[in-house]
């Protein structure tokens, strides 16, 4: 099999992951900034630590997308969803044959690339954290699965493959709409109840009372799942986010770390998104501890980023 280029957009705690490993496959890496341009490529000493203590070091090649003119590979997205629609535009004016992978949070941030041929989603189950420009912490808690989402072909074993490596994995899944869903509901609470209690991932299986509120969130987002044709089993959910929060004990939610960094965050694809799709099906009741704990993210984010 023929290395293909692999492109990293966002540089960011899973971003710079994901460069280390791959490059420690022997794969060919470019990780790409996802939020600033016009910038010289450098190469930057990335040192990572994994749940086992283990240190791996690698120098990666960070550039921006104007010294981009052509683009043949695959396209790994690693940005914050609400940044899809610039990367989209960005990526219509490069020319090549790339597939892209979206490896983020939410529902429906595929639409910018809905005109794109070759676009698949990832659902993430890793966690990865930063210490410093170039240092994180990355735990994995199972292998990421990745498939169609507008009614492609399944996704090719090739592109599993290349982006697959021992310790960030990857795995082909056709079912990737009901994985999505799942995984956005134990970021529904992830991501709205440790900024505001201001404390770990480990949170849900260290406090029952903490767990009983994720259970609340994960019963109304079903709820709303129901009312779009997915059918979620709670139970499932809960059982993934205990597993989660199990294996990412000590880990920040990226939603905390951006507060605490005076940065964007990515509720509105989260909470917000599930509240829009509640309201749309005349369900807005259904969803009163999932909405009102978006809307105090968006709040405490809103005042962090005017302090």
């Amino acid at each position: 099999m023929t290395n293909q280029t692999i492109y990293i957009i966002g540089s960011g705690a899973i971003g710079k992951a994901l460069a280390v490993f791959l490059q420690l496959e022997n794969k060919n890496v470019l990780l790409i900034r996802g939020r600033t341009d016009n910038q010289p490529a450098e190469k930057v000493p990335i040192t990572l630590t994994d749940q086992n203590n283990r240190k791996f070091k690698q120098d990666i090649i960070l550039t921006t997308f104007s010294n981009l003119t052509n683009i043949n590979g695959i396209v790994l997205i690693a940005t914050k969803a609400f940044a899809n629609e610039d990367i989209a535009d960005k990526l219509k004016d490069i020319t090549g044959d790339f597939s892209v992978v979206l490896l983020q949070n939410g529902l429906h941030i595929e639409k910018p690339f809905e005109n794109f041929q070759n676009v698949y989603r990832g659902v993430l189950l890793s966690t990865s954290q930063l210490n410093g420009p170039h240092n994180i912490t990355f735990k994995k808690v199972d292998d990421s699965p990745i498939g169609p989402i507008f009614g492609q072909n399944p996704i090719p074993d090739e592109i599993v493959a290349q982006i697959n490596t021992p310790y960030f994995g990857f795995r082909k899944d056709n079912d990737i709409v009901k994985l999505v869903w799942e995984k956005v509901i134990t970021n529904c609470a992830f991501n709205s109840i440790c900024p505001l209690l201001e404390t770990d991932n480990g949170i849900f299986h260290r406090d029952p009372t903490v767990l009983e509120l994720a259970q609340k969130i994960i019963e109304e987002c079903v709820e709303v799942a129901t009312s779009y044709q997915i059918k979620l089993d709670p139970k499932t959910i809960e059982n993934k986010l205990l597993l989660i929060s199990q294996r990412a004990e000590g880990q920040l939610i990226s939603t905390y770390e951006d507060i605490r960094h005076k940065r964007r965050t990515e509720i509105d694809s989260l909470n917000l998104e599930i509240t829009r799709l509640a309201q749309q099906s005349g369900k807005s009741d259904s969803t009163i501890h999932t909405s009102l704990l978006g809307k105090m993210i968006q709040m405490k984010a809103k005042i962090a980023m005017s302090g």
